[in-house]
């Protein structure tokens, strides 16, 4: 069923990168790596390791102006490799089918799985997974489309089937998902699987966890019967015996876009990094920034503890698309890879994405 797009070398030129200013350096913390090759960076893209390599590509950007001077946004098809932590990003050769942002991210050892998003024409039901080809390149292949079109969905892959939950299947509309779907990955041919619906009236901008044939689901944004958005502090587990979500011990705040797939370290710590709280209610150019605040869930322990403080470099230019950061994002994809759970790019203000990326080595605590 899988039908490989395109099969390419990885070793494309290095392509010029952005200048940050912290490069090279670590800040509370954190390390700070090469920046994407790009100016502006891109919100909404897929990250995952591949034959060891990071690669992260896909997204979206608003490349001449921010919202408030009318800047409109586009959409990406780029594909980016990273090889050791102290390299510079490359740009493979290799794309994506179209330029496309904002879709749900799943990792596993042999793939990255990326599913729905949207593009300039609305949202999208193609899902794709990416994998390492004989010849040490990439390659893009297509699996059995969604059964509807969704964007702004979590995803991960669980004892061998890829979960698809939430999101939205208008692209704009006041209205969330709480679908639940699942794909056999072994079994193509049998196609997607309606799963428990997700509790409540539909949940997007969220993310999901795997851990030990276990699935969260965690935080997001919804609305009221009045159309208000509400933000979720929620942790949902998906109980397999009973096929029931169950409810977990809540995150001390809520926590929309926080980087998707959730990272999960050793003795099941669950890592929620970046997102918001609360919608800010000024003008799109005052905006302060999303949450600085990261927390761990210790899975066995069923109990919430505050994790290190995202770094924060203020911007230079409120009216610039492009912060060379780092700053605490929304949107943005993790992996953990060579030692660090590593967050690339991301939205750090309204409309305004980053090239920054930023790990935090995993021979520090996370905790207390």
């Amino acid at each position: 069923m899988a039908l490989a797009l395109m099969l390419l070398s990885m070793t494309a030129n290095p392509a010029s990168s952005a200048i940050n200013p912290v490069r090279a350096k670590t800040l509370e913390g954190w390390r700070v790596l090469a920046p994407l090759p790009d100016k502006v960076g891109y919100a909404g893209m897929f990250a995952g390791v591949i034959a060891g390599r990071l690669v992260a590509g896909g997204g979206s950007q608003f490349p001449d102006r921010p919202l408030w001077l009318n800047g409109q946004k586009t959409y990406s098809d780029r594909v980016f490799v990273l090889t050791g932590l102290d390299g510079e990003w490359s740009e493979a050769p290799v794309k994506l089918p179209r330029p496309m942002a904002h879709f749900a991210v799943a990792t596993a050892p042999e793939a990255i799985y990326i599913a729905g998003g949207c593009d300039e024409r609305g949202s999208l039901r193609e899902v794709y997974a990416i994998k390492a080809t004989p010849a040490a390149g990439l390659g893009i292949h297509r699996l059995p489309d969604l059964p509807e079109p969704i964007v702004y969905a979590a995803a991960a892959v669980v004892n061998g089937r890829l979960y698809v939950a939430g999101g939205q299947t208008v692209l704009g509309a006041r209205l969330a998902s709480a679908a639940v779907l699942s794909l056999d990955l072994t079994e193509l041919d049998n196609g997607w699987k309606r799963e428990p619906d997700l509790p409540g009236g539909g949940t997007f901008i969220g993310t999901m966890a795997a851990h030990d044939k276990e699935l969260f689901f965690i935080g997001g944004v919804g609305f009221d019967e009045t159309g208000k958005s509400v933000q979720s502090p929620g942790l949902w587990q998906l109980d397999s015996r009973t096929q029931s979500w169950v409810p977990l011990p809540e995150m001390p705040e809520p926590r929309v876009g926080a980087v998707a797939p959730c990272p999960v370290l050793e003795g099941g710590r669950i890592f929620v990094i970046g997102g918001y709280a609360a919608a800010f209610p000024g003008e799109r150019r005052e905006h302060p920034g999303f949450s600085r605040q990261t927390f761990v869930y210790h899975i066995a322990q069923k109990s919430w503890a505050a994790g290190p403080k995202l770094p924060h470099l203020p911007p230079t230019d409120r009216d610039a698309t492009g912060d060379a950061g780092p700053a605490p994002m929304v949107a943005a994809p993790s992996a953990v890879w060579n030692g660090h759970v590593v967050v690339v790019g991301g939205e750090v203000r309204a409309s305004v994405r980053t090239p920054a990326v930023i790990a935090w080595p995993l021979a520090q605590s996370v905790a207390p």
